[in-house]
């Protein structure tokens, strides 16, 4: 169902009014270093019993690198502590630490005064009302905000930061799957100082879901790069979206010709790249590459 214009105009101008409440009162009351976001990760951990970073990372719809990074720096800080899971070795509970407790009773005593702040201000009835309005958007926006209705965005521009991250989750996501080393970082630094024609990136509610970029090497022949979608989001179809929309636009802009360098061990994409007409045209003898013995392979796709 398309949205009533009116509607649409309307929810935007409460976001706007809501976003500025929330920095008023930051601003006034909420005196701490921390972020709103780490805030909510610190009432996770406290509240959930056998908390684990995917649980904080599901329950707020949050990067897997960003929550982990996160960790990382409460952890130096001796903010929380982790615990390994006596039933998986492979997972680890997170914990506040007493110094955390401290910290996080401090932040809740500084919330509870933003409301008061606020409601001081208000008579019982017209608060009764507040509270009343407040239940109806939320039961109304939980009831179309599941999980199953989430919808998978895709943008073709991009910033420097969305460079950092691309980077960030190739690095990531090699080295956990295929143990590629600190050298694969440094030729992927490398490959973005290419003429880049344009980079796809997927997006789940504001998460990174997946992306795939186009180098231009001449006026008819251009190279698929970077092609990478988040292991949370494997079996949406995101991988056939983002090959799409890059051929859409190599057949838009009169390229010939596209070519991709893979490696024989990455058979999960093989199928894909066969579903779209790429053919393997080279392969390479296999040597050492980013810490593994790797075979390279060349794929092309001839455009009519």
């Amino acid at each position: 169902m398309e949205p009533n214009q009116s509607t649409l105009l309307k929810f935007r101008k409460f976001n706007r009014f809501y976003t500025n409440v929330l920095g008023f009162l930051n601003e006034h009351i909420y005196d701490s270093p921390f972020s709103l976001t780490e805030t909510r990760i610190l009432f996770e951990i406290h509240h959930t019993s056998e908390c684990t970073a995917k649980m904080i990372q599901d329950k707020l719809g949050l990067d897997r690198g960003y929550v982990s990074r996160l960790i990382k720096h409460f952890e130096k800080e001796k903010i929380i502590y982790r615990k390994k899971s006596e039933e998986d070795s492979r997972h680890h509970y997170i914990y506040l630490t007493e110094f955390g407790q401290t910290i996080y009773k401090k932040l809740e005593a500084k919330a509870t005064q933003q409301i008061e702040y606020i409601l001081k201000q208000i008579d019982d009835q017209t608060q009764k009302k507040l509270a009343q309005a407040m239940n109806t958007v939320e039961c109304i926006l939980s009831n179309h905000l599941s999980p199953k209705n989430t919808e998978i965005s895709i943008r073709d521009y991009y910033i420097s930061d969305d460079i950092n991250l691309i980077i960030e989750k190739q690095r990531a996501f090699y080295a956990e799957t295929h143990g590629w080393d600190h050298t694969f970082t440094d030729y992927l630094h490398e490959t973005f100082d290419a003429k880049i024609e344009k980079i796809w990136i997927a997006e789940s509610e504001g998460r990174f879901a997946g992306c795939i970029g186009l180098v231009k090497l001449d006026d008819h022949t251009a190279q698929l790069r970077w092609f990478l979608v988040d292991p949370a989001f494997h079996r949406k179809g995101i991988g056939t979206r983002l090959i799409q929309q890059l051929i859409d636009y190599c057949q838009s802009m009169n390229f010939k010709l596209i070519i991709l360098w893979t490696v024989k061990t990455m058979k999960e994409a093989r199928p894909l790249y066969e579903k779209f007409g790429f053919k393997q045209t080279e392969m390479k003898d296999a040597t050492l590459l980013w810490g593994q013995v790797l075979q390279e392979e060349r794929w092309d796709l001839t455009l009519a």
